[in-house]
């Protein structure tokens, strides 16, 4: 199996990008936020004001920008400190195939850190059921969301995984 390799600054030889793959504590957050905002009814979230000490720790807090660089969540435009989750996000949690490795820019002075790509994107793939194990459930995402309002679906399909 090929593994990446991080491009170097012509200048000073230090990596520019690096990779970061979906791991089981980034599907646990995304699914903490999933289960959140079906709860509020509204597809927005301030994690340190609203989540943290009930429904993650401060370290799960700290790692947000993991589904973030997957763009399985996304900051609120204009709504500091707030997240909402992704079209991508959710068709994740309902079991779409997505990249499992993202390529990361590293923050500059001009821009901060962003996904620039995935490493090997139709070799390299996962869903969400690869994060079950050991009996693992996840009921999945009982909604759609229209205009950042959480609309529930009409037959919501409970999936032993």
């Amino acid at each position: 199996m090929e593994t990446y390799k991080s491009e170097a600054c012509k200048c000073c030889g230090q990596s520019k990008t690096y990779a970061i793959a979906i791991d089981q504590g980034t599907v646990e957050i995304l699914k903490q936020i999933a289960k959140f905002i079906g709860t509020k009814g509204i597809n927005c979230v301030h994690p340190r004001k609203e989540m943290e000490g009930t429904y993650f720790s401060s370290n799960q807090v700290g790692n947000l920008s993991r589904p973030r660089l997957h763009g399985l969540i996304a900051h609120v435009r204009d709504n500091p400190g707030n997240y909402l989750l992704t079209t991508k996000g959710a068709q994740f949690l309902k079991g779409r195939e997505i990249p499992r490795v993202a390529i990361v820019l590293k923050a500059t002075e001009k821009s901060e850190v962003s996904n620039i790509g995935y490493f090997d994107a139709e070799n390299d793939v996962c869903t969400v059921q690869d994060f079950q194990g050991n009996g693992g459930y996840w009921e999945g995402v009982g909604y759609s969301i229209s205009e950042g309002r959480i609309v529930r679906d009409e037959m919501v399909q409970t999936t032993m995984f």
